[in-house]
């Protein structure tokens, strides 16, 4: 498939929201032609497996790194989950290791923990990291408390801060005990974090373990709050897949149209914020992925992406200024599956093939300002080149450096 501009046109239909609470971008036009290697270097080599050859308009990639983890084979991978950025160290978790703490900048294992047979995907804090799954040694917990797993919250060296079971009573945490489905793990307050299971969900205290399950409110994926001067937008994804936006607590605007998946926001100098969403659909009769910018203030304004071909989304992420990773299942063999990036301006950087094997498990994608680290099928950690576009490119943005110097 070659590369194509998508009007604008369809953008602004695409994008029409009700409701304005000021601001406005300029109009970033989709590029014209594919962008050309960033470091120049060769086209894809003729010994390519053929099913990367709906690739082969876009620029690709060398990993910078290629980890392997240590696994359990004779257990099986009921649960697989990060990579969570904590500076320098990716933390990953999966059932046949349990945690580990992979030095993505070196290429080497920085430290691991062990847990259970089912494990949560991991969070990064500032100063910390979250690692909830089964205990190996079952504390004891009250009569009539249920035990749900352990707790541990370790530093970016590996080293324990706090060790505890999560309990509640028995009663009130049965539903989710019984839940099964896709996990998540986020913060709630600097002393709580929710723990989503299918569609039930449980507030724990990070201090104590004690777990009391939320409605279904609190359950569903926190708002993406995007900020503009003085005032704040919290952005969600309704069921429907129409994006809505609260300021000050009241509705400020919302899409009429739906949207596969909310990404994260997107912050170009000089330009107020936008909000960044991926539609799967049809083009010439071939399933492809397009991304769309729209103007987080409430404006029609925004842009749009080159479409990439894709028959799902196997996982995603965004870097603090919008650069965007996302991981695509492109047929239904369920083993050919490539990393896509997108630079803050919506210039599609590179496109990467995971190796052809099957694949039933998610792919965790992060973006950090150095690098894309993605770990796939379970025992690798893939370490990708940076997102930012060129200096010299229309509305590059760069993140902050996690390691800056005085």
């Amino acid at each position: 498939m070659s590369p194509r501009a998508v009007p604008l046109s369809l953008l602004l239909a695409a994008a029409a929201c009700r409701g304005n609470d000021g601001g406005g971008v300029p109009v970033q036009p989709a590029p014209t032609t594919a962008p050309p290697p960033r470091d120049g270097g060769p086209p894809p080599s003729d010994a390519a497996p053929p099913w990367t050859d709906a690739l082969s308009a876009f620029p690709h990639v060398e990993p910078l790194r290629v980890i392997a983890l240590p696994t359990r084979a004779t257990e099986p991978r009921f649960d697989v989950g990060g990579p969570a950025i904590l500076g320098t160290i990716a933390v990953v978790s999966s059932s046949q290791f349990g945690f580990i703490g992979v030095d993505w900048r070196a290429g080497t294992i920085a430290w691991t923990k062990p847990a259970g047979s089912r494990v949560a995907p991991p969070l990064a804090r500032p100063g910390s990291a979250i690692l909830i799954g089964d205990c190996l040694t079952p504390p004891a917990v009250a009569e009539s408390d249920q035990l749900l797993g352990c707790l541990r919250a370790v530093s970016p060296t590996g080293a324990d801060q706090v060790y505890v079971a999560i309990h509640g009573p028995a009663v009130k945490v049965a539903v989710f005990l019984a839940a099964a489905g896709p996990q998540r793990v986020w913060s709630t307050s600097d002393r709580t974090v929710t723990w989503r299971r299918g569609a039930a969900a449980i507030s724990v205290d990070t201090l104590t373990g004690v777990a009391q399950p939320v409605d279904a409110a609190a359950a569903a994926d926190p708002p993406i709050p995007v900020h503009y001067r003085d005032k704040t937008w919290d952005i969600t994804r309704a069921a429907d897949g129409t994006l809505h936006a609260r300021r000050a607590g009241h509705d400020a605007w919302h899409t009429e149209r739906p949207y596969d998946a909310l990404l994260g926001g997107v912050y170009l100098p000089e330009q107020a914020p936008m909000v960044r969403a991926a539609n799967l659909g049809h083009y010439s009769g071939a399933p492809e992925l397009t991304l769309f910018d729209i103007d987080a203030t409430g404006s029609m304004h925004g842009q749009v992406a080159f479409p990439v071909p894709a028959l799902g989304v196997l996982g995603s992420a965004v870097s603090s200024v919008g650069d965007a990773a996302l991981a695509i299942r492109l047929d239904r063999s369920l083993r050919h599956d490539y990393i896509v990036g997108y630079a803050a301006s919506a210039l599609l950087m590179y496109v990467y093939p995971l190796p052809d094997v099957p694949r039933a498990d998610p792919v965790g994608v992060a973006v950090t300002p150095e690098a894309v680290v993605v770990f796939h099928d379970g025992d690798t950690v893939t370490v990708l080149p940076e997102l930012s576009a060129p200096p010299t490119a229309a509305g590059a943005a760069r993140a902050p450096s996690e390691n800056a110097t005085p």
